[in-house]
């Protein structure tokens, strides 16, 4: 019976093992993804020159009301 418990503590602890080095794995590779993603959009968005406005700021119009 001792060794029945012992051969289960050690899959248990295998398991969880194994999940964490996955759950790891998926976390390092989104935030890789992620940081590339970031890195590309913010590149992509200074060389189309940014937030910088091309047209003159119009007057601005009053809202309509119903």
């Amino acid at each position: 019976m001792s060794n029945e418990s012992q051969t289960t503590s050690t899959l248990t602890t295998r398991t969880l093992r194994t999940v964490g080095v996955l759950v790891a794995a998926c976390v390092v590779f989104v935030g890789v993804l992620s940081v590339l993603a970031v890195t590309i959009a913010s590149r992509a968005v200074n060389a189309s020159g940014g937030a910088q406005a091309t047209e003159a700021p119009s007057a601005a119009k009053k809202p309509l009301s119903i």
